[in-house]
């Protein structure tokens, strides 16, 4: 599946998540989440990601929702692992560097590679903020990343991810938002990549098996 996506020499990518409930005015500049999020939340919740998807007239758009049984605190430390949000299965080459941007808590560039019947290439830009709490317990934090540069196969790529506390200070609910218009691009690209991007944040917390890149 993924292969065939760049049959074509382009490629989209995966990821993100936001809601502003009623809360868009506490957000940072440049960590404000993309729109509410629609995806169910679970009166139980569980182990699993929910997801809803749609187009608007000019992109794609996806939402997910699901938690993560691990205090706020260690969820937020494995979110900045370029390890866990990087787009690894339907690209063959990705260079991380560190600290890219000053102003925010963390941030990280990223220059991907696509060997396909040419080459295609691009780079991304991620930056985290801590909302409330602190770094060490978040209440609410997000990831802002979008397309900054590359392959205009690719017109438009951005997500946004937040962490949210929930009554229970065990379980920590994470929101995902993504935006793509690219040629060959489809929705169920990018939902195995939100799901892949799920499952290695589960597994870093040693909650999953690693999770595996399509066939």
């Amino acid at each position: 599946m993924v292969r065939s996506f760049f049959a074509l020499a382009v490629l989209a990518l995966s990821t993100g998540t936001g809601c502003f409930d009623d809360i868009a005015t506490r957000f940072p500049e440049g960590l404000e989440p993309l729109e509410p999020n629609e995806a169910p939340r679970q009166d139980d919740p569980k182990p699993t990601l929910e997801m809803v998807d749609g187009e608007s007239d000019t992109y794609m758009w996806l939402h997910g929702r699901g938690y993560v049984f691990a205090p706020s605190g260690e969820v937020w430390k494995a979110a900045k692992d370029s390890g866990v949000m990087v787009h690894v299965c339907a690209t063959d080459e990705q260079t991380v560097e560190e600290d890219v941007e000053e102003g925010y808590e963390y941030s990280f560039g990223v220059h991907y590679t696509v060997e396909t019947i040419v080459t295609v290439e691009w780079d991304e830009s991620w930056r985290f903020g801590t909302v409330e709490g602190s770094y060490a317990a978040p209440e609410l934090a997000i990831v802002r990343y979008q397309k900054t540069f590359g392959s205009d196969a690719i017109a438009l790529l951005e997500g946004s991810v937040q962490l949210h506390t929930t009554d229970d200070p065990g379980v920590t609910e994470v929101q995902f938002v993504e935006h793509l218009d690219a040629f060959g691009g489809t929705v169920d690209d990018m939902r195995a990549a939100m799901t892949y991007r799920f499952q290695a944040l589960r597994a870093a917390l040693g909650q999953a098996d690693a999770p595996t890149c399509p066939e």
